[in-house]
């Protein structure tokens, strides 16, 4: 398959549902997943980000062709408050948090990083510690909880709501670009593109963007927000699709598995590495760490996290029935219909 470039994609058709929001069609395509450190990118990656905390891209390679052969359907943006209310409402449901003992909060009057956040049961998705609006992504939700959003939403319309996979979910955050991030290569032009640590939240919590060594630290740099930023607010992908890098991490499908890359090509030989092609990468069963919990895959980084930790391959965890302040999640949907790309949509 031959991607698409920048120049040549075309109007994604996009539809919206009975609770607001809005999807993209996805097609299927092929694509490079993971950080690919061929012809010493990881050195020049190094060297573009000298403000920021070494990257040691463990997770995230070796990279690997990646074909998905289905199409589907991605939420232009992460569930809002409103939206997972709708939810609450509907069904009477107590997150992980409610029933546990709070999520994971930020206290920066705390002088030790480490320390300025912890669990808390002040913390729930109703009170973050921040201000939050109905078109703010909602927070301290579990996998858990929102796959249990899912089941409702899926009932509520006869449609199949699910959180996407860790293929698709790079696949549609690249958008047919093969750089670091869905708008290029340079991590400063992060601010107008994503909610990451910067000078505004420098300025309300100190060191905590410095301890990333970060960019832009002066007050009035960066994207001028300091915790969650409304949705839609910094422009989209090359496929209408907002906050994929920063904002908030992103529940997915899979359960995690810390060595997925490196074991698909455990017995590949190196001259056929770059050629390798997983189709339809599916969610593991088991992995070696569900020995310890039930783990799963969190992707594109938060308002807490420096530019270069919010590049399209960055991926990490936590167990299902973990709640924090900086994660949410998005949906996928099942398409109904063929959908073509190249032309608006009418609503459902």
């Amino acid at each position: 398959m031959t991607l698409p470039s920048r120049a040549d994609e075309p109007t994604r058709q996009t539809q919206t549902n009975s609770i607001g929001m809005r999807f993209v069609a996805i097609e299927p395509g092929e694509y490079r997943r993971g950080f690919d450190k061929s012809n010493q990118r990881d050195r020049k990656f190094a060297l573009a980000h000298s403000f920021s905390n070494p990257q040691e891209f463990r997770f995230d390679s070796p990279s690997h062709l990646v074909v998905l052969t289905k199409p589907f359907e991605l939420q232009t943006t992460e569930v809002t408050v409103a939206q997972f209310r709708a939810f609450i409402e509907a069904t009477g449901y107590r997150t992980d948090a409610e029933k546990n003992g709070g999520a994971l909060g930020c206290f920066p009057d705390e002088k030790d990083y480490v320390d300025r956040f912890r669990k808390s049961s002040d913390v729930t998705w109703r009170s973050p510690g921040f201000e939050q609006s109905d078109d703010h992504p909602v927070v301290a939700v579990s996998w858990n909880d929102a796959v249990k959003f899912c089941h409702w939403l899926s009932e509520q319309e006869t449609a199949t709501y699910r959180l996407p996979t860790e293929a698709e979910w790079e696949y549609a955050c690249r958008a047919g670009q093969t750089t670091w991030y869905s708008w290029g290569s340079d991590p400063d032009d992060a601010y107008v593109h994503a909610n990451v640590a910067d000078g505004a939240l420098e300025a309300v919590q100190p060191n905590t963007t410095r301890y990333q060594r970060a960019i832009k630290l002066k007050a009035n740099d960066g994207d001028g927000v300091v915790f969650t930023a409304r949705t839609a607010r910094f422009q989209p992908n090359p496929w209408g699709l907002h906050d994929m890098h920063g904002n908030v991490w992103e529940w997915c499908q899979d359960r995690w598995s810390a060595d997925l890359y490196r074991n698909y090509l455990d017995d590949v030989p190196w001259p056929e590495r770059s050629k390798f092609t997983v189709t339809d990468p599916v969610a593991l069963e088991e992995t070696p760490q569900h020995t310890y919990g039930d783990w799963r895959s969190m992707r594109g980084g938060a308002w807490t996290c420096a530019p270069a930790s919010v590049r399209c391959s960055i991926r990490t965890f936590a167990e299902a029935a973990d709640a924090t302040i900086y994660t949410g999640f998005r949906v996928a949907r099942e398409p109904r219909t063929n959908l073509k790309i190249g032309t608006n949509a009418a609503n459902d």
